[in-house]
């Protein structure tokens, strides 16, 4: 990388982060310490706003995770930015739920950063994903048989599953390389998380073993995907607020729970969906663990119309009598 392209790396970032954020703005961005969030954090000096540093200490690291916490803590003082951090010991609480750890810390860091936008009125919570990240979710959505949204990948701006900002990814149009090799030319400090080199975490797999091979096939494969999100991005919006209206105007109660399973027979199968993913997402507050496979087994009773059933959909039950589909 030369000054040039430096230089104009960096414009990029300020667009975005400008387009959205103005100078009477407060945001908290999720810092970790490592080479994307550094960089973020690096635009967001430039931009006239009001910063809090949101840092999660997993414990999973020892020393490293202590030393990446100094790190972030050093930094927001530089550029007098509010710093708050968590530590945890992510490991026991994942064994404590039964859940995965990337599931667990998933959940610790997100409800950490609401926290803190909550506190301080912020307009967007921020964090560092790049166009690498967006094809990981992709493969890993996809792999897991996820819903149209999981495969669509990471939008720019979205609201976060149960959450009541607006999570905002400003570094998404840039690929890993291109943040490290400004960095690196910026000759910038940032931190390394040696556990993103174990495949033991799928995620980590998929970066290092699956994405490698797929650039074999195509050297152009962060671009290609990237245009292939943006099409069914734009689909699943279309699907999306096709559902809406449906269920705006065929739901029987104000809680948008049941609804007459005759006139949702004669719709055409991707809008069943559409409307079986806003009607649970309206109940449970989020789509965590909702996969095509459980609207599948639903949209095979209703389709049936067989008698009277019960059906169990992740965390809801779906009771079908009498033609009518309620969910509780």
């Amino acid at each position: 990388m030369n000054s040039q392209e430096a230089k104009k790396l960096q414009q990029k970032g300020l667009k975005i982060l400008k387009k959205y954020i103005s100078e009477k703005d407060r945001v908290v961005a999720g810092i970790s310490g490592g080479p994307d969030s550094t960089f973020l954090l690096r635009l967001l000096k430039q931009i006239p706003c009001k910063t809090v540093v949101a840092h999660i200490n997993h414990g999973i690291r020892g020393k490293e995770s202590d030393s990446d916490e100094k790190f972030v803590k050093e930094l927001s003082k530089n550029f007098r930015f509010h710093f708050h951090q968590k530590k945890i010991d992510t490991p026991a609480l994942s064994k404590k739920n039964k859940k995965g750890i990337e599931e667990t810390a998933r959940k610790i860091r997100y409800d950490f950063f609401e926290e803190l936008a909550k506190k301080y009125k912020a307009k967007y919570i921020l964090t560092a994903h790049h166009a690498d990240d967006n094809i990981e979710t992709i493969l890993f959505n996809f792999t897991r048989g996820a819903t149209l949204k999981g495969i669509s990948g990471i939008s720019e701006l979205e609201m976060f599953d149960g959450k009541k900002t607006p999570l905002l990814r400003p570094l998404l149009i840039f690929s890993k390389k291109q943040i490290t090799d400004y960095l690196n030319f910026k000759k910038i400090k940032f931190c390394i998380d040696k556990t993103n080199e174990n495949t033991i975490y799928k995620r980590n797999l998929i970066r290092k073993k699956v994405i490698p091979n797929l650039k074999l096939i195509n050297p152009s494969l962060i671009e290609t995907v990237a245009k292939n999100s943006q099409n069914l991005r734009e689909i699943l919006d279309y699907l999306q607020q096709s559902a809406t209206e449906w269920i705006s105007e065929n739901t029987l109660n104000k809680e948008l729970t049941k609804f007459n399973t005759k006139p949702f027979r004669t719709l055409p199968e991707a809008l069943k969906k559409a409307i079986l993913i806003e009607i649970y997402k309206n109940f449970a507050g989020n789509l965590t663990r909702l996969e095509v496979v459980h609207l599948d087994e639903v949209l095979k009773i209703i389709n049936q119309n067989v008698g009277n059933k019960k059906k169990k959909l992740v965390e809801a039950v779906v009771t079908i009598k009498n033609n009518i589909f309620h969910i509780s």
